[in-house]
């Protein structure tokens, strides 16, 4: 017999590589992406004129978020979203810190992200005037699902 490389080889190998590129398909079935949040299409025209605020549920190590909005002739002319550690203080440039101090630089940048994020979703509220339409930012998806719930509640609040 001669060594090296035969038909049955080939063949073989040919088999096991359809075989494991067969089961490379297989596995978790993507989901399709959650639909948004009612808030998304939420009608203004049924909107009273006042100040709304609402909290979001508390999440235990990130805390909660508040959303003010002012609502006048079915428009959004005002909104306010602040993040709230769990101790219930309102989250500002210490955010991310221990005891006043920098202690892990990626922590706190992570932190800080959030923040901008956090005040960047009133201001495109206003602009948008749809939920829906305000952009998530990455690296703070817990606050912008904060920022949807509390949009969502302060909406129906005024229909009441």
């Amino acid at each position: 017999m001669r060594k090296g490389i035969t038909m049955k080889k080939i063949v073989t190998s040919g088999l096991l590589l359809a075989a494991l590129l067969g089961l490379s398909g297989c596995g978790e079935e993507k989901k399709p992406a959650p639909a948004k949040p009612a808030a998304a299409a939420f009608d203004l025209t049924k909107a009273k004129d006042g100040t709304y605020t609402a909290e979001s549920a508390s999440d235990s190590y990130m805390g909660r978020g508040r959303l003010t909005v002012v609502i006048k002739d079915h428009k959004i002319v005002a909104a306010d979203f602040v993040g709230l550690s769990p101790d219930g203080k309102v989250k500002d440039d210490t955010y991310g810190m221990t005891d006043g101090q920098i202690k892990d630089e990626r922590k706190y940048k992570i932190a800080q992200s959030a923040l901008k994020a956090n005040n960047s979703y009133g201001a495109q509220l206003i602009e948008t005037q749809k939920p829906g339409e305000v952009d998530a930012i990455a690296g703070a998806t817990v606050s912008y699902d904060q920022f949807m719930e509390t949009a969502q509640n302060v909406l129906e609040q005024s229909q009441k």
